[in-house]
């Protein structure tokens, strides 16, 4: 895969990067020394509350740094459809899926509006709102997405509710690991905690280098630590980012479930992760930013 540098410079875009499935839920993402990714979730895609252009601006800049894509569940809205419980009638249909083929408009559309950052979406998984529609349609909307974005031309890959991504750098005889775990999320976000004391529990069961959840519409990003052992012998301290990515869709204004939930209003837009090699080539270090930035470090 190419590399456009856009209005960045070229040095600060991402290397050439392959995206694989493994087995046991684990998706690797291959790349030389630099790695832009963006952590997402929550597009909710097909809704009328969706913010599109924050979504394509975010897109654009992915694509102008060849970053990698991830959209960890809840990219599509889904509650259009007949006999949905969660239905609000057709106020939150956008006029062009308010038609009998409900599904099959929201998937390909999607898969069209997708077509210019197609080389950008590196995995995209099921989030709550895409399993209630498989409980009851017998359909997976994220699958059916991948697949017409891979008909397309695109090398993303679909993967479960929770799972993890390795991302593998290799520099001459030099390999060095990063390790991402995600899950979609659960409960609804406290106004207190706003999703934080998830971590917790995560923490108990999973040893990663990153941990990302979506859901709760919240954006959070906390360094943690803990105390590890290397293969030689040595006691370092080393971090765990803990990664909140919020959504694209803005529904706490006037009317809906969220306004009569009296839920908060909530920011936008996931987490750009920087991925590149320690100066002493010894492993992988992650920076996370607002937004990418054409930074003056050297190439690592």
């Amino acid at each position: 895969m190419g590399r456009s540098a856009g209005t960045f410079r070229r040095k600060n875009a991402s290397d050439p990067w392959l995206v694989t499935s493994l087995d046991g839920g684990v998706t690797r993402i291959d790349f030389r020394a630099r790695l832009w990714v963006l952590l997402s979730s929550d597009w909710h895609w097909d809704s009328v509350k969706c913010d599109r252009d924050k979504l394509a601006s975010d897109l654009k800049k992915a694509k102008e740094l060849n970053a990698a894509v991830l959209s960890i569940g809840d990219h599509f809205d889904a509650m259009g459809g007949k006999y949905d419980p969660r239905s609000n009638g057709k106020w939150d249909v956008r006029p062009e899926f308010q038609r009998g083929n409900y599904y099959d408009d929201i998937v390909t559309q999607c898969a069209e509006w997708l077509e210019p950052y197609r080389e950008q979406i590196a995995l995209v998984t099921p989030g709550n709102h895409e399993t209630s529609v498989r409980k009851r349609m017998e359909t997976c909307l994220t699958t059916r997405l991948v697949e017409q974005l891979r008909v397309r031309g695109s090398k993303c890959r679909a993967a479960g509710y929770a799972g993890w991504v390795m991302f593998r750098a290799t520099a001459g005889q030099s390999t060095a690991l990063y390790r991402l775990w995600y899950h979609h999320g659960y409960g609804g976000g406290g106004p207190v905690t706003r999703g934080v004391i998830d971590y917790s529990r995560y923490l108990v069961d999973v040893d990663a280098d990153c941990i990302h959840a979506g859901h709760v519409h919240q954006r959070t990003m906390i360094e943690a630590s803990r105390q590890r052992l290397s293969p030689t012998g040595l006691a370092r301290v080393r971090p765990i980012h803990l990664v909140r990515s919020a959504a694209y869709k803005q529904e706490c204004l006037t009317d809906g479930w969220a306004v009569e939930k009296g839920m908060s209003s909530r920011p936008l837009g996931g987490w750009w992760m920087l991925l590149k090699w320690t100066k002493d080539k010894k492993e992988l270090c992650a920076s996370f930013h607002d937004s990418p930035r054409d930074d003056n470090d050297s190439d690592a």
